[in-house]
């Protein structure tokens, strides 16, 4: 059986909802923008906007601790960017819709991103030297040995943050249905409400802060010369 190439197909039900958490996202922080744009300094924001200078400012403090001064305005955009995508995508179940990252292809996606932004962030601060000096060991008559195993470790960085997204999301949705499955109508219901809000939300919340907190750290410790 031959493979069967198609220039124009589908989207598949994660990558729709990729899309409308995006456009959504996107929609919500250009209203922001506009409406501080147009804020009095003299005022205090109340509402909507309140809530939403509150959530960025409390995140941009916490990523300018780890990422100071310029290292800020390189990598806090799309720190800020990635843990909002990953709270609102692990948590849009809750509206019907598959959660993106149930979908390896996306979740493997947001891993390579920060991966080369690591590389990125070590070429860049550290330079090639000092980089290509580290991956041959303290010991340097033991580069041979050191050599691939560092190497190993360096290209296992996408893999392991990705599968762990998945991983998590896609224990949850199979926990939901077996529950479903093993219990009556009206229990399961009652039990499936329980279990969504578990996984759906609390589970979802802590998947999105820990793949935050993964990307701050190593690249810091990338950038840190």
């Amino acid at each position: 059986m031959g493979l069967e190439f198609k220039l124009f197909a589908p989207l598949s039900p994660n990558v729709v909802s990729t899309i409308i958490v995006v456009t959504v996202l996107s929609i919500i922080f250009i209203l922001v923008g506009t409406r501080i744009d147009k804020l009095n300094p003299k005022t205090m924001p109340k509402g909507f906007l309140f809530f939403w200078i509150m959530v960025v400012e409390t995140f941009n403090n916490f990523i300018r601790e780890h990422l100071p001064g310029s290292r800020f305005k390189l990598f806090g955009p799309y720190l800020f960017s990635i843990l909002m995508f990953l709270a609102v995508g692990n948590t849009i179940s809750l509206f019907g819709l598959k959660p993106p990252l149930a979908n390896l292809g996306v979740a493997m996606t947001l891993s390579i991103i920060t991966f080369f932004l690591i590389k990125f962030s070590e070429m860049k601060y550290q330079g090639i030297i000092k980089k290509l000096d580290g991956l041959l060991g303290y010991v340097k008559p033991l580069a041979v040995i050191m050599l691939p195993i560092n190497l190993i470790g360096e290209f296992s960085t996408p893999i392991t943050m990705g599968m762990r997204l998945f991983g998590n999301l896609m224990s949850g949705m199979v926990i939901s249905v077996m529950v479903y499955t093993a219990t009556s109508w009206f229990t399961g219901i009652i039990a499936g409400v329980f279990v969504h809000a578990i996984f759906d939300i609390f589970f979802g919340l802590i998947q999105a802060f820990v793949f935050f907190m993964l990307s701050l750290i190593n690249l810091s410790m990338a950038s840190d010369s």
